[in-house]
């Protein structure tokens, strides 16, 4: 069946998704990938998609540094493996090609949620860069509402870790460019709810917590902003044996005199 007929609508869901477990598939029922090897492969093909990914590649995302002497052969069998269990899900069995020192995963655009997440963030960057906030802050929810839990969860090994990590890191900066914008709209008493499960995610992330105790403040919780302060001053302290950096004393000594405070 010829690829231009399954391309996907731009609001369509992607068909690989990697932010949140592993999944494979638009429609209700994700296709079947119970074996833990088959998913690691396959999520170390998809975050380097459409470059190869050598065999000691991908030897390393399973086995770590002590590979048994079948690796290679093991790798193989999973590669054909999952050659079929893409044709059934994707009409298509030639996504993953053998080059001469290892595989390519191809991806047509809107294919996989990492990359749809980064030309969102990418577009809602440009639109904040050009004054137009109120797109840009759309755009940032949009690349966030892609996300279904913790990037690639359920997925064990050093390499899949950090690469999680890496995604985690992204999300966090994609959110707080949405937050201050929606900040700047005058929008702190929606984020109140989600300031404060983000600071509790993130404790020793001080940008969130200045953020946290500015939408308290601009919602005439003055006292609920500044017990905000001193709960992340013993977090730091406790943790890295550091005081809160320059912008956050200086927001608490500007809610302390009731003055105006602007978005961190």
């Amino acid at each position: 069946m010829p690829r231009s007929d399954h391309r996907p609508r731009p609001d369509a869901q992607p068909l690989f998704r990697l932010l949140g477990p592993l999944e494979v598939g638009r429609g209700p029922c994700p296709l079947p990938l119970r074996a833990a090897r088959q998913k690691l492969i396959l999520a170390t093909l998809l975050l380097s998609a459409g470059r190869v990914v050598p065999v000691a590649g991908l030897i390393e995302a399973v086995w770590g540094e002590q590979p048994p002497n079948t690796a290679r052969s093991q790798i193989h069998i999973c590669i054909s493996q999952l050659r079929h269990k893409l044709a059934d899900a994707v009409y298509d069995g030639r996504r993953i090609e053998t080059r001469t020192y290892g595989y390519i995963l191809r991806a047509e655009p809107g294919d996989l949620d990492v990359a749809v997440f980064r030309e969102r963030v990418a577009a809602a960057d440009l639109a904040a860069a050009h004054g137009r906030p109120e797109q840009a802050a759309g755009l940032y929810r949009a690349a966030l509402g892609l996300w279904r839990g913790p990037a690639l969860s359920g997925l064990a090994g050093d390499a899949a870790g950090r690469a999680a990590a890496q995604l985690e890191e992204e999300r966090i900066a994609a959110a707080e460019k949405r937050i201050e914008l929606e900040l700047r709209l005058g929008r702190h008493r929606a984020l109140v709810h989600e300031l404060t499960g983000l600071v509790g995610d993130h404790p020793l992330n001080e940008r969130l917590s200045g953020y946290l105790m500015t939408a308290l403040y601009r919602s005439g919780r003055q006292a609920e902003a500044l017990a905000s302060y001193q709960r992340a001053r013993h977090r730091l302290a406790a943790e890295l044996g550091l005081e809160p950096g320059r912008e956050l004393r200086a927001l608490e000594r500007a809610i302390l005199r009731q003055e105006d405070v602007p978005a961190l």
